[in-house]
């Protein structure tokens, strides 16, 4: 226990320090490899098994593929459209709920920003403060992040579990199910008013055809996710005629040091705890404090996304620490999977260092206090609601 402890410390002090989550996830799979190891050819192994890994490097051309998509698409001006499409159905105040929600399909670092100007200028001349204004972007937003497939923490986490992104997203549903019946708890941001000019049908359709067509090439033809990713990239620059700059700007952005650092981090930790026995341990430490397999497995995740306020580093330094948990006597997988997930991510949904929530309080200029609190709720609730389903809906 005292290893894993120690890692925790280190990862937490390093991203505090705004070292990346990548390189503080690679330090701790170093510090862990020399505790046990020293420096024998144990630890030599350990980092060349993680250098030489085909599934490593094919999590880094996922995940950067995606990034890159997305990028992509944003400049493409789908984005622009997309709003423009659902004010023609909607009043404003769904809008400002769907808007952030369909963005939130798109992985972006901070992208909670990309909505934020579109709930600001839908809320105008209400009475809407800026904390509500910031609470309400930032929560849907997010609504999807345990669920939908391209996103990267979606994909680290199949790697992590070994199974298929598909039954990640599948078995998380009711969390997004829940965080949209929480959020409706949030006050609405906008007037009542609707658009009185033409339902803008095609518009909506050409807006969503780049995400919807990745996920169904997925889903219902089973084509693996980089080859649907490449495709439809490769038609959006086609049709849209993206520039050759813009293009080469998103893989940079994909292919960056960072993403691929963050990959090759989550990896050797989790080879680290792995080949170490560091979990077995843990794990039988548990048994021997009689402490709950429900309770660990939502609160170490929970813990690390609180301090970190990043869903990779509680997928990454979280996910290898309970993984002896699921699928236990007292808890099958699916149900431990559901309790991981939703410990991690209300964690990451309350942390004060999100990137999302310190961007949007900044531009709403909020406090975070205020915009905290009225997040508490809804945090409590989704947390509560995921306990009760995984003792009820994954027996």
């Amino acid at each position: 226990m005292l290893s894993l402890l120690l890692i925790f410390i280190l990862v937490i002090i390093l991203v505090r320090f705004k070292i990346s989550v990548g390189l503080a996830l690679i330090a701790a799979a170093v510090f862990l490899g020399v505790y046990y190891f020293r420096l024998g050819n144990q630890f030599w192994r350990l980092l060349y098994e993680s250098l030489v890994s085909i599934r490593s490097w094919r999590l880094v051309f996922t995940v950067a593929l995606i990034l890159s998509f997305a990028h992509i698409f944003e400049s493409a001006g789908y984005v622009d459209s997309l709003v423009s499409s659902l004010e023609s159905f909607l009043p404003p105040r769904w809008v400002s709920r769907i808007a952030p929600a369909i963005i939130g399909l798109l992985p972006m670092p901070g992208g909670a920003m990309v909505s934020a100007p579109i709930v600001r200028q839908l809320g105008q001349n209400t009475d809407v403060t800026p904390e509500e204004f910031t609470a309400a972007n930032y929560w849907w937003r997010h609504v999807w992040e345990t669920t939908w497939p391209l996103y990267p923490s979606i994909i680290l986490a199949a790697a992590v579990l070994r199974v298929s992104v598909w039954d990640v997203a599948i078995i998380n549903f009711p969390i997004s199910v829940v965080c949209i019946a929480t959020g409706l708890m949030l006050k609405k941001v906008g007037g009542a008013r609707k658009n009185d000019g033409p339902l803008r049908y095609l518009l909506l359709i050409e807006s969503l055809w780049p995400i919807l067509t990745i996920v169904l090439l997925g889903m219902v033809f089973k084509i693996d996710l980089i080859i649907s990713v490449v495709l439809v990239t490769i038609a959006v620059i086609v049709m849209k005629r993206i520039p050759k700059s813009t293009v080469l700007g998103g893989l940079a952005k994909g292919f960056s040091f960072g993403i691929i650092a963050l990959i090759f981090g989550v990896m050797t930790l989790m080879l680290a705890i792995e080949k170490t026995g560091a979990a077995a341990q843990f794990y039988g430490q548990l048994l021997n404090l009689n402490i709950p397999p429900s309770i660990v497995i939502f609160l170490v995740p929970f813990v690390i996304g609180l301090l970190t306020g990043v869903t990779s580093a509680y997928i990454g330094v979280g996910f290898p620490i309970v993984l002896p948990l699921l699928g236990s006597q007292a808890l099958s997988q699916n149900a431990g999977m559901l309790l991981a997930f939703g410990g991690g991510f209300m964690g990451v949904m309350a942390s004060p260092v999100h990137l999302c929530l310190v961007l949007t309080k900044d531009y709403f200029r909020a406090s975070l206090g205020k915009t905290l609190r009225l997040l508490i709720f809804p945090i409590l609730m989704t947390s509560l609601i995921a306990w009760l389903l995984s003792a009820t809906l994954y027996k």
